[in-house]
């Protein structure tokens, strides 16, 4: 004697989303009472509900339960056959066991969606949409894409038809085109539409604007105003203030030598007059006529010059000075720039000094820079008889590039470039 299960229908079509119900029948062919557990086994088993559970039989009787499949409606529902077993086992006898089979065939089903991104476009020219195919069904699905639009508004497509596999999503370029570009007046908005045609289902309208913008935009032609409103506006400071504050304060900086040269130009003619008034006299004197006395007016030169002053000295605190030069006779130094040089990266400090003055022209830490350069807008004045020189404190010598050997001591110089302007 065994125990035997059977299901109603051997085989049954099954479509996804849609309850398939079977009855399946226990029979107790044991000499005791059995309660006997129902479960359902196989690749169907998640989809499988029994009611009841759990089947009391009598010795020699049958009792039925009821089986709801219901498949999911999604891309999982692989089409095709699929087993399908329920299982009856006994508590009192667990060798009392037995499996009904039955066979279900998943249908065929299609769901297709479709979405444009973004639905609201903007641009100035040529722009560029997405439509997202996306097939929730089980078996793949071919779709049509198509779009339409206005005269002024043109849509073209590299992919016109995509085939869509159970699950997946396919991503498909729109290009939207205006006819004409728009130059001046407001932006044009544009309505279009997408549509998704999938095989044998309905079409899916997927409605977008366009928003067509000016090639220039207007804050273009705002900015370009405000910049020529403020290049005028500097030229006026330019022209109104800057320029005759600097040309007035050239011309007090070079007036005052100016000046004294020309007062120590008219000595030196007074002088020269006088001489030539003794010398007639004396010939005047003995008896001759003295020639016709011409005055002398003074001559003004002014020169270009470039006045290097080197200085070299031992690290450690070393201090030495370079040659002087000395300002000539009826003869004005006018400084305009200064360049400092520290080829070797020493660490002191080099100055720039007039033998007259307590306080140095220019002073300068040497580990702050190789090369320094000084432009004076009002020029440094050295009078006649001035001494100009550098002065060097060195605390520790650099180190030179390229493969040469540590130097000994700092080695600097100081490049003057200015004028000499001279009466006589």
């Amino acid at each position: 004697m065994a125990t035997t299960a059977t299901i109603d229908q051997t085989s049954a079509p099954v479509e996804p989303g849609t309850p398939v119900v079977f009855t399946v029948s226990v029979l107790n062919d044991t000499l005791l009472v059995e309660s006997f557990t129902l479960s359902a086994v196989g690749p169907a088993a998640p989809w499988a509900t029994i009611e009841p559970a759990q089947l009391t039989i009598y010795p020699g009787k049958s009792e039925t339960a009821t089986v709801t499949v219901l498949a999911p409606r999604t891309s999982d529902s692989i089409t095709g056959e699929v087993p399908l077993g329920i299982r009856a086992q006994g508590s009192e006898q667990p060798d009392a066991m037995t499996v009904a089979e039955t066979t279900l065939t998943i249908l065929p089903f299609t769901t297709t969606t479709a979405e444009l991104q973004p639905r609201i476009a903007r641009g100035r020219g040529r722009a560029r949409v997405r439509v997202a195919v996306d097939n929730r069904g089980n078996v793949p699905v071919m779709a049509a894409i198509a779009g339409m639009s206005s005269d002024a508004l043109g849509l073209s497509t590299p992919t016109p038809d995509v085939l869509v596999d159970p699950g997946h999503a396919l991503f498909v370029d729109v290009d939207l085109r205006p006819r004409r570009r728009l130059w001046r007046g407001k932006p044009v908005t544009h309505s279009y539409s997408v549509s998704v045609v999938p095989e044998g289902a309905e079409p899916i309208v997927l409605p977008g604007t366009y928003t067509q913008e000016l090639v220039i935009p207007r804050w273009v032609w705002k900015a370009l105003i405000g910049l020529f409103a403020l290049l005028l506006l500097l030229l006026a400071l330019w022209f109104l203030l800057l320029k005759p504050a600097i040309e007035s304060a050239a011309r007090d900086a070079v007036a005052e030598p100016l000046a004294e040269a020309q007062q120590q130009a008219d000595e030196a003619a007074a002088q020269a007059d006088k001489a030539a008034e003794a010398a007639n006299e004396a010939l005047t004197a003995v008896g001759q006529t003295p020639p016709p006395v011409e005055p002398v007016a003074p001559v003004v030169t002014t020169a270009d010059v470039d006045i290097r002053l080197a200085v070299s000295a031992g690290p450690g605190g070393g201090t030495d000075e370079s040659d002087r030069f000395v300002v000539p006779p009826n003869s004005v130094l006018r400084i305009t720039d200064v360049v400092f040089s520290n080829p070797q990266g020493d660490f002191g400090s080099l100055t720039l000094e007039n033998a007259d003055l307590t306080a140095p022209i220019v002073t300068i830490g040497l580990e702050n820079s190789r090369d320094l350069d000084f432009h004076f807008v009002t020029p440094v004045v050295l009078r006649e008889g001035d001494e100009l020189f550098a002065n060097l404190l060195c605390q520790e010598a650099g180190l030179p590039g390229g493969s040469a050997p540590p130097p000994t001591s700092c080695a600097d110089s100081v490049l003057i470039s200015g004028s000499v302007v001279t009466t006589g």
